[in-house]
């Protein structure tokens, strides 16, 4: 994430940073610490939704959405989850891709909601892009990265870019950007199809929202 906020100019660290630089960081609640946890920012962000065919005279390329789903697991409390690997990404994930008609391994890109970096471990093992348990190992040596397994939060993420409390807009403008080619030194090269997925309350609330840049 934070490589990726180096070449953002909009980002609010940019800075990098090592491994060794987060496990020294100041610990917040056991195991995480600072740079474990996401930054706190001011700013906005808009989408604009329209039909396919008011869309076709715009100045800018539209992009559709080809399938979503949301779901609520819980209680707001962290202490409510039957399971504390377990998200609702599990159960809305799926159920989008189905409704796009695609899998995990026809996902360009992802913008994953990244509260702590414990959260997108969560997110990439719910979502189904590896086994459960195995996301330590796939985010490993880069996987993330734009030229990784999955390229994701290619604007920095939450951790680094931006994240003024709503974070799943800019989960959203980002895909978008990268499905128009918009994203400069962070383009993911020929991105066809992105998954946005943001996760609410304690845990207790996510969405999937899978975007294409051709239409379905």
């Amino acid at each position: 994430m934070r490589k990726h906020a180096a070449s953002n100019p909009f980002a609010q660290k940019r800075e990098l940073i090592t491994v060794e630089d987060v496990v020294n960081s100041r610990l917040v609640a056991d195991p995480l610490h600072k740079l474990d946890c996401c930054v706190i920012s001011d700013g906005g962000a808009a989408c604009v939704v329209t039909s396919a065919e008011r869309a076709a005279d715009l100045p800018n390329a539209a992009v559709y959405v080809l399938g979503g789903a949301h779901a609520s697991t819980h209680q707001m409390n962290l202490s409510a989850m039957a399971d504390l690997t377990v998200t609702g990404a599990a159960q809305c994930g799926p159920l989008a891709f189905r409704r796009a008609g695609i899998t995990p391994a026809d996902v360009d890109v992802a913008q994953l909601y990244d509260s702590f970096t414990i959260t997108v471990l969560l997110t990439v093992e719910d979502l189904g892009f590896c086994a459960k348990g195995e996301g330590g190992a796939f985010v490993e040596d880069d996987g993330l990265g734009l030229a990784g397994r999955l390229p994701t939060n290619t604007d920095g993420g939450g951790l680094s870019a931006c994240h003024p409390g709503m974070r799943g807009m800019f989960l959203i403008v980002e895909s978008v950007r990268q499905l128009r080619g918009e994203c400069g030194e962070t383009q993911v090269p020929g991105a066809a199809i992105a998954v946005a997925h943001g996760t609410g309350g304690m845990l207790s609330a996510s969405a999937t929202l899978v975007l294409g840049r051709d239409a379905p």
